[in-house]
């Protein structure tokens, strides 16, 4: 079964969410980052938001690594095989 265009069409739909939900993490590791820089009272609490913001840089990274992988997969999917 040649499972090519239903994957394409798949690979479109996730890249618009990962665009999507790309966003509003970005906007939330801002306002962590925000709250990092505004905290004078807790040594140990600035660096519990310095973990949340790693947290939040791997998942963007990890959402790139999908996106590049997803484009990937479109051009393996064009690629016609000789049989």
């Amino acid at each position: 079964m040649d499972t090519r265009d239903e994957a394409q069409k798949l690979a479109k739909e996730v890249l618009v969410k990962l665009l999507e939900c790309g966003t509003e993490i970005d906007e939330y590791y801002r306002k962590y980052r925000e709250l990092r820089l505004l905290e004078d009272h807790s040594p140990s609490f600035q660096a519990a938001l310095i973990n949340v913001e790693h947290a939040f840089f791997m998942v963007v990274q990890s959402m790139n690594i999908l996106k590049e992988q997803l484009k990937l997969l479109e051009v393996a999917a064009k690629k016609q095989e000789i049989e």
